[in-house]
Protein backbone atom coordinates (compact mmCIF):
# COMPACT_ATOMS: atom_id res chain seq x y z
CA UNK A 1 0.00 0.00 0.00
CA UNK A 2 1.41 3.33 -1.06
CA UNK A 3 1.33 6.27 1.33
CA UNK A 4 -0.13 9.40 -0.23
CA UNK A 5 0.51 12.75 1.44
CA UNK A 6 -1.60 15.79 0.73
CA UNK A 7 -0.18 19.32 0.66
CA UNK A 8 -0.90 19.92 4.36
CA UNK A 9 1.15 16.90 5.41
CA UNK A 10 3.97 17.83 3.06
CA UNK A 11 4.13 21.32 4.64
CA UNK A 12 3.94 19.91 8.18
CA UNK A 13 6.76 17.46 7.45
CA UNK A 14 8.91 20.21 5.92
CA UNK A 15 8.43 22.38 9.02
CA UNK A 16 9.36 19.49 11.33
CA UNK A 17 12.47 18.71 9.29
CA UNK A 18 13.51 22.38 9.40
CA UNK A 19 13.08 22.48 13.19
CA UNK A 20 15.14 19.33 13.66
CA UNK A 21 17.88 20.71 11.43
CA UNK A 22 17.94 23.98 13.40
CA UNK A 23 18.21 22.25 16.78
CA UNK A 24 20.91 19.91 15.51
CA UNK A 25 22.96 23.00 14.61
CA UNK A 26 22.09 24.82 17.88
CA UNK A 27 21.94 22.20 20.63
CA UNK A 28 20.97 23.22 24.15
CA UNK A 29 23.33 22.59 26.99
CA UNK A 30 22.45 20.06 29.67
CA UNK A 31 21.97 22.88 32.17
CA UNK A 32 19.48 24.69 29.88
CA UNK A 33 17.56 21.48 29.23
CA UNK A 34 17.27 20.66 32.93
CA UNK A 35 16.16 24.22 33.69
CA UNK A 36 13.39 23.93 31.07
CA UNK A 37 12.25 20.54 32.40
CA UNK A 38 12.14 21.92 35.96
CA UNK A 39 10.04 24.88 34.80
CA UNK A 40 7.63 22.62 32.91
CA UNK A 41 7.30 20.33 35.93
CA UNK A 42 6.51 23.29 38.20
CA UNK A 43 3.91 24.60 35.74
CA UNK A 44 2.27 21.17 35.51
CA UNK A 45 2.12 20.82 39.29
CA UNK A 46 0.66 24.32 39.63
CA UNK A 47 -2.06 23.64 37.06
CA UNK A 48 -2.92 20.24 38.60
CA UNK A 49 -3.13 21.65 42.11
CA UNK A 50 -5.89 24.04 41.01
CA UNK A 51 -8.22 21.12 40.34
Amino acid sequence: MEIILNEYHKKANAIKIAKVAFWMQHPKSRKESLKKLRLLREQRLASQSNW
